[in-house]
């Protein structure tokens, strides 16, 4: 009987541990399969290089501006034309480039002009993938040695306007005496109308010039403008690597 007792707790504490071994088999909530995560890499996507210093040229889609943009305001344009690697067509004309406000300045007085830096950031597929990109702006309207876009002016430039717009005044009016003079009795009158005209161009240029002087101190330049349909050329600083499928 005192055999028969053992040999039944002994088969009670077998069945028990196979129990448990099965059980932390079947169940273990620090182990997720792999088939179950969504973000598991594939191993087959292929990708193309495209290789720094390939030009992009890209019509923008988006105004911007300097007067009421800010910094991070985004904006979109798209491919002009296909980009290849070989015979395979890596990025279609018409993808998505799209990037954002880096650099903004609004015109200010004494007639400067707005500034303007744009980033662009990353291509979006006709798939709807985004890719990173790195590229600088290397041609475009109104764009200065620095990459920026710039309206210019400045109060030496205005001065320069000024002097040129005042000298007008004075030879015009000058020259409109003198044809004036030359009209009647053979011209003889021109030695009057000369001197005149000159006096008269000189007070109407100096005072003039004088007028803007003080006018271009107070006064704003112009906002840069990038529009719609403007052609923007890119160059790749690092190279662009692009899914194939």
């Amino acid at each position: 009987m005192k055999v028969f007792k053992n040999l039944f707790i002994v088969c009670l504490l077998v069945g028990f541990l196979g129990f448990d071994s099965a059980f932390a088999g079947s169940y273990n909530p620090g182990v997720i399969p792999l088939e179950s995560s969504s973000n598991v890499i594939r191993a087959d996507v292929k990708s193309e290089r495209i290789p720094a210093g390939t030009v992009l040229e890209v019509r923008m889609e988006t105004p911007v501006n300097s007067h009421n943009y800010f910094e991070g305001d985004t904006f979109r344009a798209n491919l002009l034309e296909d980009i290849r690697i070989g015979n395979l067509v890596v990025l279609p004309s018409g993808t998505m480039i799209r990037g954002s406000v880096e650099y903004v300045l609004p015109s200010r007085h004494f007639s400067r002009g707005g500034q303007l830096g744009l980033n662009f950031d990353h291509a979006v597929t006709p798939f709807g993938k985004q890719i990173p990109l790195d590229a600088r702006v290397t041609r475009a309207r109104n764009l200065d040695p620095e990459g920026n876009f710039s309206a210019g002016g400045g109060y030496f430039d205005a001065l320069g306007k000024n002097f040129e717009t005042s000298a007008n005044i004075l030879t015009s009016t000058t020259k409109y005496c003198v044809d004036k003079g030359l009209l009647f009795w053979s011209g003889v009158p021109v030695a009057v109308t000369a001197p005149l005209g000159a006096f008269t161009g000189t007070i109407g240029g100096s005072g003039y010039f004088l007028v803007r002087l003080i006018y271009d101190m107070f006064d704003k330049g112009e906002n840069v403008k990038v529009n719609p349909g403007d052609i923007v050329e890119l160059t790749l600083i690092e190279p662009m690597d692009v899914p194939v499928n």
